[in-house]
């Protein structure tokens, strides 16, 4: 039972995660579309550059002692 509630909580937190990224994703578009027609103010044409210009954040390698390391 334990399994399955960790296997559950990941599943939970990748949905979490894909939601949040397509809401950002969405705020973004809509963002991109008020600075089409000159609705965002200094701050907030900043503020949308910094967005954009971040760098996608990439996973973590997985650590030295997983299972990969073992089998050497």
């Amino acid at each position: 039972m334990a399994i399955d509630d960790l296997l559950d909580r990941a599943r939970d937190a990748r949905r979490h995660r894909d939601e949040a990224a397509a809401e950002l994703a969405a705020v973004l578009k809509a963002l991109d579309g008020l600075e089409g027609v000159a609705m965002l103010d200094a701050t907030q044409k900043r503020e949308l550059t910094r967005l954009r210009d971040r760098p996608a954040r990439r996973r973590r390698p997985p650590r030295a002692g997983s299972k990969g390391a073992a089998a050497s």
